[in-house]
């Protein structure tokens, strides 16, 4: 069954456009398994204890961005703010691993706002790295 709604990020209850990323750089990287613990026996197999609560992160590039641009995707991943301090979002993302929606809480590491060039009245932007990161 096809569970796909149309949109892969969506911060509170505001989807975020396609027109803003790159589409060919958006990874994302679900269910992640952490590891707590390994070893080799003496026979050289393998022991694993890995957690069960599975994290994802995603990785995109926008497309070139006006200031206007820029901001109304500010404003929209804004919408899933839980906490500004810690830069803690929750966010609804397309999990590719169970090919169904998930919402998770993700933090957002520190952005560049990379300029290429400027105008009397405009910035315009070179392409902005963002990265999300389940807690």
């Amino acid at each position: 069954m096809n569970n796909f709604q149309g949109y892969l990020l969506k911060f509170g209850n505001t989807i975020l456009p396609h027109e803003y990323i790159q589409l060919d750089t958006y990874q994302s990287i679900p269910n992640q398994r952490i590891e707590l613990s390994a070893y080799r026996d003496s026979n050289t197999d393998l022991h694993r204890v890995t957690s069960q609560n599975y994290k994802t992160t995603i990785k995109f590039n926008t497309m070139p961005l006006t200031l206007e641009q820029k901001i109304d995707l500010q404003t929209k991943i804004q919408a899933g703010l839980v906490n500004a301090t810690e830069r803690k979002y929750q966010v609804n993302y397309w999990n590719d691993e169970d090919n169904q929606y998930d919402t998770k809480y993700f933090y957002i590491p520190d952005v560049a706002f990379p300029i290429h060039s400027i105008t009397e009245n405009d910035i315009l932007y070179n392409p902005v790295s963002f990265e999300f990161i389940q807690y």
